[in-house]
Protein backbone atom coordinates (compact mmCIF):
# COMPACT_ATOMS: atom_id res chain seq x y z
CA UNK A 1 0.00 0.00 0.00
CA UNK A 2 1.50 3.50 -0.96
CA UNK A 3 -0.35 6.75 0.27
CA UNK A 4 1.36 10.42 -0.83
CA UNK A 5 0.95 12.68 1.50
CA UNK A 6 0.24 16.03 0.24
CA UNK A 7 0.01 17.98 3.58
CA UNK A 8 2.35 17.32 6.38
CA UNK A 9 -0.34 18.01 8.98
CA UNK A 10 -1.52 14.38 9.11
CA UNK A 11 1.97 13.46 10.07
CA UNK A 12 3.49 13.59 14.13
CA UNK A 13 7.06 14.65 12.67
CA UNK A 14 4.89 17.88 12.05
CA UNK A 15 3.24 18.67 14.90
CA UNK A 16 4.46 16.92 17.53
CA UNK A 17 8.15 17.09 17.42
CA UNK A 18 8.31 20.72 18.67
CA UNK A 19 6.60 20.09 21.58
CA UNK A 20 8.76 17.12 21.77
CA UNK A 21 11.87 19.55 21.84
CA UNK A 22 9.72 22.08 23.97
CA UNK A 23 10.12 18.88 26.72
CA UNK A 24 13.17 18.56 29.71
CA UNK A 25 14.76 15.74 30.58
CA UNK A 26 13.99 14.75 34.28
CA UNK A 27 17.56 14.71 35.46
CA UNK A 28 16.93 13.98 38.83
CA UNK A 29 15.77 10.06 37.90
CA UNK A 30 17.86 10.18 35.37
CA UNK A 31 21.00 10.27 37.70
CA UNK A 32 19.40 7.43 40.11
CA UNK A 33 19.10 5.44 36.99
CA UNK A 34 22.47 6.13 35.98
CA UNK A 35 23.82 5.26 39.96
CA UNK A 36 21.64 1.96 40.15
CA UNK A 37 23.36 0.97 36.27
CA UNK A 38 26.69 2.00 37.74
CA UNK A 39 25.73 -0.55 40.99
CA UNK A 40 24.81 -3.41 38.51
CA UNK A 41 27.97 -3.18 36.04
CA UNK A 42 29.84 -3.40 39.68
CA UNK A 43 27.81 -6.49 40.94
CA UNK A 44 29.05 -7.97 37.53
CA UNK A 45 32.44 -7.92 37.42
CA UNK A 46 33.98 -7.64 40.99
CA UNK A 47 33.96 -11.45 41.17
CA UNK A 48 36.07 -11.55 38.00
CA UNK A 49 39.44 -11.78 39.27
CA UNK A 50 38.74 -13.33 42.36
CA UNK A 51 36.22 -16.46 41.33
CA UNK A 52 38.63 -18.83 40.32
CA UNK A 53 40.51 -19.15 42.99
CA UNK A 54 37.82 -18.93 45.57
CA UNK A 55 36.47 -21.44 43.91
CA UNK A 56 39.50 -23.67 43.97
CA UNK A 57 39.65 -23.19 47.84
CA UNK A 58 35.97 -24.09 48.59
CA UNK A 59 36.18 -27.25 45.95
CA UNK A 60 39.90 -28.33 44.75
CA UNK A 61 37.57 -30.53 41.84
CA UNK A 62 36.08 -27.73 40.37
CA UNK A 63 38.38 -27.69 36.72
CA UNK A 64 38.51 -24.65 34.33
CA UNK A 65 35.69 -26.08 32.63
CA UNK A 66 33.14 -25.77 35.75
CA UNK A 67 34.76 -21.88 35.98
CA UNK A 68 33.44 -21.62 32.31
CA UNK A 69 29.75 -22.92 33.37
CA UNK A 70 29.69 -20.93 36.78
CA UNK A 71 30.66 -17.67 35.37
CA UNK A 72 28.18 -18.30 32.49
CA UNK A 73 25.53 -19.27 34.74
CA UNK A 74 25.37 -15.34 35.35
CA UNK A 75 25.16 -15.02 31.70
CA UNK A 76 22.41 -17.68 31.12
CA UNK A 77 20.48 -15.97 33.92
CA UNK A 78 20.67 -13.00 32.40
CA UNK A 79 19.44 -14.41 28.99
CA UNK A 80 16.40 -15.91 30.65
CA UNK A 81 14.90 -12.69 32.11
CA UNK A 82 15.93 -9.85 30.39
CA UNK A 83 13.38 -10.58 27.49
CA UNK A 84 10.90 -10.74 30.45
CA UNK A 85 12.18 -7.74 31.45
CA UNK A 86 11.98 -5.76 28.67
CA UNK A 87 8.10 -7.30 28.13
CA UNK A 88 7.37 -6.51 31.38
CA UNK A 89 8.58 -2.75 30.84
CA UNK A 90 6.89 -2.05 27.94
CA UNK A 91 3.35 -3.32 28.80
CA UNK A 92 3.27 -1.63 32.33
CA UNK A 93 5.07 1.31 31.25
CA UNK A 94 7.15 0.86 34.08
CA UNK A 95 10.68 1.46 35.60
CA UNK A 96 10.19 1.11 39.28
CA UNK A 97 8.40 -2.25 39.65
CA UNK A 98 11.18 -4.89 37.17
CA UNK A 99 14.51 -2.61 38.36
CA UNK A 100 13.45 -3.28 42.28
CA UNK A 101 12.45 -6.65 41.97
CA UNK A 102 15.68 -7.54 39.76
CA UNK A 103 17.89 -5.88 42.23
CA UNK A 104 15.93 -7.93 45.15
CA UNK A 105 16.85 -11.28 43.21
CA UNK A 106 20.68 -9.96 42.46
CA UNK A 107 21.10 -9.23 46.71
CA UNK A 108 20.00 -12.94 46.99
CA UNK A 109 22.18 -14.58 44.80
CA UNK A 110 25.22 -12.15 46.67
CA UNK A 111 23.78 -13.53 50.26
CA UNK A 112 24.16 -16.94 48.72
CA UNK A 113 27.76 -16.39 47.46
CA UNK A 114 28.82 -14.64 50.54
CA UNK A 115 28.02 -17.62 52.72
CA UNK A 116 29.62 -20.15 50.91
CA UNK A 117 32.16 -21.65 52.86
CA UNK A 118 29.57 -21.64 55.95
CA UNK A 119 27.74 -24.71 53.76
CA UNK A 120 29.28 -28.00 53.97
CA UNK A 121 29.16 -29.94 50.71
CA UNK A 122 28.11 -28.88 46.76
CA UNK A 123 29.83 -25.50 47.12
CA UNK A 124 30.63 -25.39 43.44
CA UNK A 125 27.05 -25.87 42.81
CA UNK A 126 25.83 -23.31 45.21
CA UNK A 127 28.39 -21.10 43.57
CA UNK A 128 27.33 -21.84 40.20
CA UNK A 129 23.58 -21.36 41.67
CA UNK A 130 24.11 -18.24 43.09
CA UNK A 131 25.60 -16.59 40.08
CA UNK A 132 22.49 -17.56 38.20
CA UNK A 133 20.57 -15.83 40.74
CA UNK A 134 22.23 -12.84 40.13
CA UNK A 135 22.11 -13.20 36.66
CA UNK A 136 18.36 -13.67 36.62
CA UNK A 137 18.10 -9.87 38.58
CA UNK A 138 20.55 -8.65 36.56
CA UNK A 139 18.15 -8.16 33.16
CA UNK A 140 16.50 -5.51 34.67
CA UNK A 141 19.65 -3.77 33.27
CA UNK A 142 17.68 -3.66 29.81
CA UNK A 143 14.53 -1.88 31.81
CA UNK A 144 16.90 0.88 32.69
CA UNK A 145 18.57 1.14 29.64
CA UNK A 146 15.23 2.02 27.77
CA UNK A 147 14.34 4.65 30.71
CA UNK A 148 17.47 6.61 29.81
CA UNK A 149 16.34 6.89 26.17
CA UNK A 150 12.44 7.09 26.15
CA UNK A 151 12.91 9.88 29.40
CA UNK A 152 15.26 11.76 27.35
CA UNK A 153 14.60 14.73 24.58
CA UNK A 154 16.02 14.15 21.82
CA UNK A 155 18.69 16.86 22.13
CA UNK A 156 19.64 15.29 25.60
CA UNK A 157 19.09 11.79 24.02
CA UNK A 158 23.09 11.29 23.04
CA UNK A 159 24.43 12.52 26.68
CA UNK A 160 21.96 10.83 28.53
CA UNK A 161 22.51 7.15 26.57
CA UNK A 162 26.21 7.90 26.90
CA UNK A 163 26.05 8.40 30.86
CA UNK A 164 23.67 5.73 31.69
CA UNK A 165 26.27 3.07 29.22
CA UNK A 166 28.93 4.62 30.67
CA UNK A 167 27.89 4.42 34.29
CA UNK A 168 27.14 0.69 34.02
CA UNK A 169 30.48 0.07 31.87
CA UNK A 170 32.27 2.11 34.68
CA UNK A 171 30.88 -0.58 36.70
CA UNK A 172 31.87 -3.21 35.03
CA UNK A 173 35.73 -1.95 35.19
CA UNK A 174 35.01 -0.71 39.07
CA UNK A 175 34.76 -4.08 40.04
CA UNK A 176 37.62 -5.93 40.04
CA UNK A 177 39.77 -2.69 41.02
CA UNK A 178 37.16 -2.90 44.49
CA UNK A 179 37.70 -6.20 44.98
CA UNK A 180 41.56 -5.91 45.20
CA UNK A 181 40.80 -3.65 48.38
CA UNK A 182 40.10 -6.56 50.22
CA UNK A 183 42.89 -8.33 49.01
CA UNK A 184 44.32 -7.56 52.59
CA UNK A 185 42.12 -9.69 54.57
CA UNK A 186 43.63 -12.87 52.47
CA UNK A 187 41.87 -16.00 51.72
CA UNK A 188 41.28 -16.90 55.76
CA UNK A 189 40.40 -14.16 56.99
CA UNK A 190 38.67 -13.93 60.01
CA UNK A 191 35.05 -15.09 61.41
CA UNK A 192 32.04 -13.71 63.23
CA UNK A 193 29.87 -16.59 64.15
CA UNK A 194 29.28 -19.59 61.20
CA UNK A 195 29.88 -16.03 58.91
CA UNK A 196 33.61 -16.27 57.30
CA UNK A 197 34.47 -12.92 56.73
CA UNK A 198 37.52 -12.72 53.85
CA UNK A 199 39.15 -11.15 50.71
CA UNK A 200 36.40 -13.38 48.67
CA UNK A 201 33.12 -13.13 50.93
CA UNK A 202 32.88 -9.35 51.99
CA UNK A 203 32.69 -8.19 48.26
CA UNK A 204 29.48 -10.47 48.21
CA UNK A 205 27.93 -9.10 51.64
CA UNK A 206 28.91 -5.22 50.19
CA UNK A 207 26.90 -6.13 46.70
CA UNK A 208 24.33 -6.99 49.22
CA UNK A 209 23.82 -3.65 50.73
CA UNK A 210 23.83 -2.10 47.20
CA UNK A 211 21.33 -4.05 46.22
CA UNK A 212 19.34 -3.01 49.06
CA UNK A 213 20.53 0.93 48.26
CA UNK A 214 19.07 0.70 45.12
CA UNK A 215 15.80 -1.04 45.79
CA UNK A 216 15.40 2.45 48.29
CA UNK A 217 16.37 4.52 45.78
CA UNK A 218 13.96 3.58 43.24
CA UNK A 219 11.36 2.72 45.69
CA UNK A 220 11.33 6.54 47.63
CA UNK A 221 13.30 8.88 45.21
CA UNK A 222 12.72 7.25 41.78
CA UNK A 223 9.89 8.67 40.00
CA UNK A 224 9.31 7.99 36.10
CA UNK A 225 8.66 10.76 33.17
CA UNK A 226 8.59 9.70 29.88
CA UNK A 227 9.25 12.84 28.31
CA UNK A 228 11.37 10.89 25.00
CA UNK A 229 8.43 9.59 23.66
CA UNK A 230 5.29 10.82 21.02
CA UNK A 231 2.92 8.48 22.23
CA UNK A 232 1.99 5.82 25.54
CA UNK A 233 0.86 2.26 23.93
CA UNK A 234 -2.59 3.86 24.44
CA UNK A 235 -2.56 5.53 21.25
CA UNK A 236 -0.35 3.45 19.06
CA UNK A 237 -3.16 2.46 16.71
CA UNK A 238 -3.80 6.42 16.62
CA UNK A 239 -3.48 7.27 12.94
CA UNK A 240 -3.03 10.77 14.45
CA UNK A 241 0.36 10.09 15.74
CA UNK A 242 2.57 8.54 12.70
CA UNK A 243 6.16 7.41 13.84
CA UNK A 244 8.36 5.45 10.87
CA UNK A 245 9.67 2.20 10.87
CA UNK A 246 13.01 1.86 11.87
CA UNK A 247 15.76 0.42 9.73
CA UNK A 248 16.26 -3.73 11.13
CA UNK A 249 19.43 -3.50 9.29
CA UNK A 250 20.99 -0.85 11.25
CA UNK A 251 19.45 -2.30 14.46
CA UNK A 252 20.86 -5.53 13.70
CA UNK A 253 24.29 -4.32 13.05
CA UNK A 254 24.01 -2.26 16.61
CA UNK A 255 22.59 -5.57 18.30
CA UNK A 256 26.09 -7.68 16.97
CA UNK A 257 28.17 -5.00 17.64
CA UNK A 258 26.98 -4.73 21.29
CA UNK A 259 27.05 -8.53 20.91
CA UNK A 260 30.72 -8.30 20.00
CA UNK A 261 31.87 -5.77 23.00
CA UNK A 262 30.13 -8.21 25.52
CA UNK A 263 31.80 -11.27 24.23
CA UNK A 264 35.29 -9.12 24.73
CA UNK A 265 34.76 -7.63 28.20
CA UNK A 266 33.82 -10.95 29.73
CA UNK A 267 36.54 -12.82 27.79
CA UNK A 268 39.40 -10.56 29.08
CA UNK A 269 37.63 -10.20 32.70
CA UNK A 270 37.25 -14.42 32.61
CA UNK A 271 40.54 -15.02 31.52
CA UNK A 272 42.42 -12.46 33.69
CA UNK A 273 42.86 -14.33 36.66
CA UNK A 274 44.13 -17.73 34.68
CA UNK A 275 46.06 -15.80 32.03
CA UNK A 276 48.15 -13.88 34.41
CA UNK A 277 49.00 -16.77 36.60
CA UNK A 278 50.15 -18.57 33.49
CA UNK A 279 52.04 -16.01 31.68
CA UNK A 280 53.65 -13.78 34.55
CA UNK A 281 53.98 -17.04 37.55
CA UNK A 282 51.52 -14.85 39.83
CA UNK A 283 50.00 -16.53 42.94
CA UNK A 284 46.09 -16.22 43.26
CA UNK A 285 46.69 -13.07 45.60
CA UNK A 286 49.30 -11.36 43.68
CA UNK A 287 46.54 -12.20 39.99
CA UNK A 288 43.55 -10.67 42.21
CA UNK A 289 45.39 -7.43 43.57
CA UNK A 290 47.80 -7.10 40.38
CA UNK A 291 44.38 -7.53 38.18
CA UNK A 292 42.70 -5.10 40.32
CA UNK A 293 45.49 -2.23 39.80
CA UNK A 294 45.61 -2.84 36.22
CA UNK A 295 41.24 -2.38 35.91
CA UNK A 296 41.73 0.67 38.24
CA UNK A 297 43.72 2.05 35.72
CA UNK A 298 41.55 1.33 33.16
CA UNK A 299 38.69 2.81 34.69
CA UNK A 300 40.29 6.31 35.27
CA UNK A 301 40.89 6.11 31.72
CA UNK A 302 37.02 4.79 31.04
CA UNK A 303 35.84 7.86 33.52
CA UNK A 304 37.44 10.60 31.27
CA UNK A 305 36.57 9.39 28.22
CA UNK A 306 32.85 8.90 29.03
CA UNK A 307 32.72 12.50 30.37
CA UNK A 308 34.03 13.95 27.06
CA UNK A 309 31.42 11.55 25.51
CA UNK A 310 28.93 12.95 27.60
CA UNK A 311 29.37 16.21 28.07
CA UNK A 312 31.85 17.84 25.11
CA UNK A 313 30.45 17.81 22.05
CA UNK A 314 31.70 14.80 21.10
CA UNK A 315 27.54 13.76 22.26
CA UNK A 316 26.52 15.62 19.19
CA UNK A 317 29.51 13.99 16.62
CA UNK A 318 28.91 11.22 13.98
CA UNK A 319 29.03 8.22 16.30
CA UNK A 320 30.29 5.53 13.62
CA UNK A 321 33.99 7.31 13.35
CA UNK A 322 34.01 6.87 17.12
CA UNK A 323 32.55 2.65 16.57
CA UNK A 324 35.56 2.14 14.49
CA UNK A 325 38.01 3.73 16.84
CA UNK A 326 36.41 1.37 19.57
CA UNK A 327 37.12 -1.64 17.22
CA UNK A 328 40.37 -0.67 16.49
CA UNK A 329 41.62 -0.53 19.82
CA UNK A 330 40.08 -3.85 20.83
CA UNK A 331 41.74 -5.06 17.83
CA UNK A 332 45.01 -3.84 18.54
CA UNK A 333 44.58 -5.20 21.93
CA UNK A 334 43.84 -8.71 20.67
CA UNK A 335 47.26 -8.32 18.06
CA UNK A 336 49.21 -7.65 20.69
CA UNK A 337 48.56 -10.42 23.03
CA UNK A 338 48.81 -12.69 20.21
CA UNK A 339 51.90 -14.87 21.26
CA UNK A 340 53.75 -14.04 18.50
CA UNK A 341 57.15 -15.92 17.67
CA UNK A 342 59.40 -12.92 18.20
CA UNK A 343 58.24 -12.42 21.96
CA UNK A 344 61.33 -14.29 23.30
CA UNK A 345 60.45 -15.80 26.23
CA UNK A 346 58.63 -18.48 27.42
CA UNK A 347 55.76 -20.01 30.24
CA UNK A 348 57.02 -21.78 33.42
CA UNK A 349 55.22 -24.71 35.06
CA UNK A 350 53.47 -24.07 38.57
CA UNK A 351 56.89 -25.24 41.43
CA UNK A 352 55.54 -27.92 42.99
CA UNK A 353 56.81 -27.69 47.07
CA UNK A 354 59.19 -30.09 48.36
CA UNK A 355 56.82 -31.68 50.59
CA UNK A 356 53.82 -32.08 48.39
CA UNK A 357 52.83 -33.28 44.96
CA UNK A 358 50.19 -30.89 44.19
CA UNK A 359 50.19 -27.68 42.08
CA UNK A 360 48.43 -24.82 43.92
CA UNK A 361 48.85 -21.95 42.94
CA UNK A 362 48.32 -20.01 46.45
CA UNK A 363 51.87 -20.00 46.74
CA UNK A 364 53.14 -19.97 43.31
CA UNK A 365 52.20 -19.43 39.48
CA UNK A 366 52.43 -20.87 36.23
CA UNK A 367 51.26 -23.37 33.60
CA UNK A 368 49.53 -26.87 35.27
CA UNK A 369 51.62 -29.33 33.79
CA UNK A 370 48.27 -30.42 31.62
CA UNK A 371 49.10 -27.26 29.61
CA UNK A 372 50.82 -28.88 26.91
CA UNK A 373 50.42 -25.70 24.90
CA UNK A 374 52.91 -24.14 27.58
CA UNK A 375 55.86 -26.27 26.13
CA UNK A 376 55.69 -24.09 22.81
CA UNK A 377 53.68 -20.81 23.65
CA UNK A 378 55.71 -17.22 24.23
CA UNK A 379 54.96 -15.34 26.82
CA UNK A 380 53.49 -11.25 26.06
CA UNK A 381 55.97 -8.75 27.46
CA UNK A 382 54.45 -7.56 30.66
CA UNK A 383 54.56 -3.56 29.59
CA UNK A 384 52.83 -4.54 26.07
CA UNK A 385 50.37 -6.61 28.35
CA UNK A 386 49.42 -3.70 30.82
CA UNK A 387 49.69 -1.14 28.01
CA UNK A 388 47.20 -3.02 26.24
CA UNK A 389 45.15 -3.77 29.57
CA UNK A 390 45.06 -0.17 30.44
CA UNK A 391 44.98 2.14 27.54
CA UNK A 392 43.77 0.62 24.69
CA UNK A 393 40.62 -1.11 26.98
CA UNK A 394 40.45 2.00 28.76
CA UNK A 395 39.81 3.67 25.35
CA UNK A 396 38.24 1.03 23.57
CA UNK A 397 34.80 0.55 25.93
CA UNK A 398 33.42 3.98 26.27
CA UNK A 399 34.56 4.73 22.43
CA UNK A 400 32.44 1.42 21.43
CA UNK A 401 29.84 1.15 23.97
CA UNK A 402 28.53 4.79 24.12
CA UNK A 403 27.95 5.38 20.46
CA UNK A 404 26.80 2.18 19.79
CA UNK A 405 23.82 2.05 22.56
CA UNK A 406 23.30 5.82 21.57
CA UNK A 407 23.04 5.06 18.03
CA UNK A 408 20.62 2.25 18.30
CA UNK A 409 18.51 4.01 20.42
CA UNK A 410 18.26 6.79 17.25
CA UNK A 411 17.79 4.52 15.38
CA UNK A 412 14.27 3.08 17.27
CA UNK A 413 13.33 6.62 17.34
CA UNK A 414 10.72 8.40 19.91
CA UNK A 415 8.98 5.03 20.69
CA UNK A 416 8.60 2.33 24.09
CA UNK A 417 11.64 0.73 23.18
CA UNK A 418 11.36 -1.90 26.23
CA UNK A 419 10.81 -4.89 24.09
CA UNK A 420 13.90 -3.96 21.64
CA UNK A 421 16.38 -2.91 24.53
CA UNK A 422 15.56 -6.73 25.56
CA UNK A 423 16.60 -7.85 22.36
CA UNK A 424 19.65 -6.21 22.77
CA UNK A 425 20.43 -7.03 26.23
CA UNK A 426 19.57 -10.27 25.20
CA UNK A 427 22.02 -11.05 22.78
CA UNK A 428 25.09 -9.10 25.14
CA UNK A 429 23.69 -12.13 27.63
CA UNK A 430 24.25 -14.91 25.05
CA UNK A 431 27.97 -13.24 24.19
CA UNK A 432 28.70 -13.14 28.07
CA UNK A 433 27.54 -16.51 28.18
CA UNK A 434 29.00 -18.28 25.43
CA UNK A 435 32.26 -16.52 25.72
CA UNK A 436 33.22 -18.21 29.05
CA UNK A 437 32.54 -21.31 27.75
CA UNK A 438 34.40 -21.29 24.58
CA UNK A 439 37.26 -19.52 25.78
CA UNK A 440 38.00 -21.47 29.31
CA UNK A 441 37.69 -24.74 26.92
CA UNK A 442 40.05 -23.58 24.25
CA UNK A 443 42.25 -22.13 27.31
CA UNK A 444 43.04 -25.12 28.60
CA UNK A 445 43.18 -27.11 25.18
CA UNK A 446 45.77 -24.92 23.10
CA UNK A 447 46.39 -21.42 25.23
CA UNK A 448 45.31 -18.01 24.32
CA UNK A 449 45.81 -18.08 20.83
CA UNK A 450 42.56 -19.39 19.98
CA UNK A 451 40.24 -17.19 22.34
CA UNK A 452 42.45 -14.18 20.82
CA UNK A 453 41.72 -15.06 17.19
CA UNK A 454 38.11 -15.98 17.64
CA UNK A 455 37.59 -12.38 18.93
CA UNK A 456 39.68 -10.60 16.11
CA UNK A 457 37.29 -12.43 13.92
CA UNK A 458 33.92 -11.04 15.20
CA UNK A 459 35.72 -7.65 15.32
CA UNK A 460 37.20 -7.58 11.61
CA UNK A 461 33.34 -8.47 10.96
CA UNK A 462 31.89 -5.64 13.28
CA UNK A 463 34.25 -3.40 10.98
CA UNK A 464 33.69 -4.84 7.62
CA UNK A 465 29.92 -3.84 8.47
CA UNK A 466 30.31 -0.28 9.43
CA UNK A 467 31.85 0.50 6.34
CA UNK A 468 29.18 -1.69 4.34
CA UNK A 469 26.43 -0.25 5.78
CA UNK A 470 27.73 2.99 6.61
CA UNK A 471 24.45 4.91 5.27
CA UNK A 472 22.07 2.58 7.00
CA UNK A 473 23.74 3.44 10.58
CA UNK A 474 21.96 7.24 10.91
CA UNK A 475 19.13 8.15 13.29
CA UNK A 476 15.67 7.58 12.31
CA UNK A 477 14.28 10.33 10.28
CA UNK A 478 10.83 11.67 11.53
CA UNK A 479 10.08 13.97 8.69
CA UNK A 480 11.12 11.88 5.54
CA UNK A 481 12.77 13.85 2.91
CA UNK A 482 11.05 15.39 -0.08
CA UNK A 483 10.56 11.95 -2.60
CA UNK A 484 11.62 9.37 -0.51
CA UNK A 485 9.90 6.65 1.00
CA UNK A 486 9.31 6.37 4.18
CA UNK A 487 7.45 2.77 5.91
CA UNK A 488 5.38 3.33 8.71
CA UNK A 489 2.37 0.61 9.42
CA UNK A 490 0.00 1.80 7.64
CA UNK A 491 1.65 1.66 4.55
CA UNK A 492 4.33 3.80 2.64
CA UNK A 493 4.72 7.25 2.71
CA UNK A 494 5.46 10.22 0.09
CA UNK A 495 6.11 13.83 0.91
CA UNK A 496 5.78 16.14 -1.67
Amino acid sequence: MIRILLKCSRMSTCTDTPNLDARKTPWKSMWICNAVCFMTGVQLSIFFTSMWPYLNELDSTADLDFFGWTIASYSIGTTISTSLFGFWNQKAMSTKQPASFGNLMMALGNLLYGLLPSINGANKWLMLLARFVVGLGSGHLCVLRTYAATASVPRDRAKALSICIGSYVFGLSVGPALQALFTPLGPKGFQIGIIFINMYTLPAFLMLFVSVISIILLCSVFTENYSGILRSNKSESSFGIVIPKFDRIAAAICIYLWFTMQSIGINIEVMASPLTIAMYNWNNQQAVLYNGIIQSISCSINVICYFALGCTCLQHCDKRPMILFGLTCFTAYHLINLPWPFYREHLDFIKIASNSSIEDTIDSGGCFQQYQWCLYTTRVPFYLYSFAATVLFGLAFPFLASPVGTLFSEVLGPRSQGIMQGIFEFFASSARFLAPLISTALFKKSGYLWPMLGQLTLLFIGIAMIFIFRKKLVPLQLKPEIGVPAKYKSGTFYRL
